[in-house]
């Protein structure tokens, strides 16, 4: 088995997702919490936060995809003379 070019930026483009969704999910249970009368301990656990990114960014991609095989977007290239 290959790890070919669609697989390279399929990879890439998770990884990109995920830190995005991760640092979104962060902020937002971060100023949650400081601004409230909650406790330190009742934040959500940082396996939580690391799963529940990864889940976000895997659905995105899986949606994206989907649209893409359904031909809903397409992709082209322009003529090149």
């Amino acid at each position: 088995m290959t790890f070919g070019q669609t697989e390279s930026f399929l990879l890439v483009a998770f990884i990109a997702l995920w830190w995005l969704f991760y640092f979104a999910i962060k902020m937002r249970a971060d100023q949650k919490y400081v601004k409230s009368d909650h406790q330190e301990d009742m934040r959500p656990c940082l396996g939580c936060m690391v799963t529940q990114a990864a889940m976000m960014a895997a659905a995105l991609l899986a949606v994206l995809y989907g649209a893409y095989a359904l031909e809903l977007v397409s992709f082209t290239r322009p003529n090149q003379p």
